[in-house]
């Protein structure tokens, strides 16, 4: 089998038709242009071309030996569904122009026609099968890149989420996903949509903390012209855009409660209002949402509209922090070195055992996505070939940098290359672990002492003592 993508291969094209002469000179003319060229004088032999070799483009004239032109094309397009066909009138009539398009012919030509005539047509062709094959080649890549084989681990705990995601991504069902900042929310939310039957359709994403609400509410639902000061042309909104494929709503309890409820309208009637219009659209979308709150906990912080999240949390999926599957550190790491290997153009590097010891010790408050920016940044310092050992690690992630007990703390606790609000969770996340821990060690694990100096509620302690996996360390 070639390796040769499809992209890369040449546009072929069958001409049909029982004038010798004209076969000859169409065959000539477009193989000067560089197209695989097939020639056929009879309708029955061309559909055993058709179905050897599955042509891109079918010339063929209207009244053939053998059987009717338009016969021949309810075949092709029966048994190839995207080769274009093109129709040869030998004489230009409207009806039987509209006929063949009715049936499926992509354009038609009337003899006598040009060289140039033919060359354009043609070109027009196979500019779209090549469009075609692009888009084809950007879904596999989609595809490969957000396959599961990507939701890289070996853990039970990831691989709860793997069993889950692989069961609900070919069904309509609402998915709830909830993680921490880091955890690859949205890979599993694309990873649901390419293995569903919506793959084909778009897939549409926001993040309902990056916009102020009436920005978010424009942004969802489009907006008519006029709707607002600089609302200068009609705009289709992300719901509208998305139909027919998977909408993605990212941080959903950061959205104001008046939204949540226009949100909850939308899901149960299927339909939206453009901000300042007065018709409604039809919308077709499978939701799948996250945050990177406890959504129970959501609720009753008053941040997230409980019959809302009755309507999304259909199927609830919630990702582990990285330091809770610390034994698929070593594999994520080897995963990311080889993209960025790849992609940095840094052939046969290797990690050492006692790097991988030492990225498996760290905690990674910022999760996967930390750990990528580590790699990344270990890549980019390295020679190709080069064995990485404990001198390329990071300081923060070393005992001398922070990563051990008794350590200095680490200084760089955010990623600025990462989006604000990210960012900001990330460095919540470190404080308000560490102040636990820090708070816990002087009470020697005693709760209710750790509150009343905190100035904070017991349940409150409780919360984050299962959040961030610490209750082996306290008692009552």
């Amino acid at each position: 089998m070639s390796d040769t993508p499809d992209n890369a291969l040449p546009v072929s094209v069958l001409i049909v038709d029982d004038e010798e002469l004209l076969v000859k000179s169409c065959g000539q003319i477009l193989s000067s242009e560089g197209y695989a060229v097939y020639s056929e004088g009879r309708g029955r032999n061309a559909m055993e071309v058709v179905r050897r070799h599955h042509p891109d483009v079918v010339l063929t004239d209207l009244m053939l030996p053998d059987m009717d032109g338009l016969a021949l094309l309810k075949e092709i397009k029966k048994l190839a569904p995207e080769t274009l066909v093109v129709m040869i009138t030998g004489f230009a009539t409207v009806d039987s122009s509209v006929e063949a398009i009715r049936a499926g012919a992509y354009d038609y030509i009337p003899k006598p026609f040009t060289a140039t005539q033919l060359r354009i047509l043609i070109g027009r062709a196979a500019q779209q099968v090549r469009l075609v094959r692009d888009n084809a080649q950007l879904r596999d890549q989609l595809k490969r890149h957000y396959s599961f084989e990507n939701i890289v681990g070996t853990s039970d705990a990831i691989q709860k989420v793997f069993s889950v995601v692989s069961r609900v991504a070919p069904t309509d069902a609402s998915v709830f996903i909830s993680g921490e900042s880091g955890t690859g929310k949205e890979l599993i939310a694309r990873a649901i949509h390419t293995n569903s039957r919506r793959s084909a359709r778009p897939f549409m994403a926001i993040n309902c903390a990056a916009l102020p609400d009436h920005l978010l509410e424009s942004e969802l639902f489009g907006h008519e012209k006029g709707a607002f000061t600089g609302a200068d042309v009609q705009r289709r909104g992300l719901l509208e855009v998305a139909s027919g494929g998977t909408f993605f709503m990212d941080e959903i309890s950061e959205m104001s409660m008046e939204l949540q409820a226009k949100l909850l309208r939308v899901i149960q009637e299927r339909r939206i209002r453009r901000v300042g219009g007065e018709s409604e659209i039809s919308i077709d979308v499978r939701w799948v949402s996250a945050t990177n709150r406890d959504p129970d906990q959501a609720v009753r912080d008053g941040v997230l509209r409980q019959d809302l999240l009755y309507r999304l949390n259909v199927v609830p999926i919630r990702l582990p922090a990285l330091r809770q599957r610390k034994e698929d550190i070593p594999a994520l790491a080897q995963h990311f070195l080889r993209r960025f290997a790849q992609e940095y153009g840094r052939d046969n590097l290797r990690f050492s055992a006692e790097a991988l010891r030492e990225l498996s010790e760290y905690d990674f408050p910022g999760n996967v996505r930390e750990l990528q920016n580590v790699v990344e940044r270990i890549v980019s310092m390295c020679l190709p070939g080069q064995e990485i050992g404990l001198e390329e690690m990071p300081e923060e992630l070393s005992q001398r940098g922070g990563g051990g007990a008794g350590g200095v703390r680490p200084m760089n606790i955010f990623n600025a290359d990462q989006p604000f609000h990210h960012a900001k969770t990330d460095a919540i996340t470190v404080f308000e672990k560490e102040y636990l821990q820090d708070l816990l060690k002087r009470h020697n694990g005693n709760i209710s002492q750790a509150a009343r100096t905190a100035g904070i509620d017991r349940k409150t302690i409780h919360r984050m003592l299962s959040k961030y996996n610490l209750e082996s360390r306290v008692r009552e």
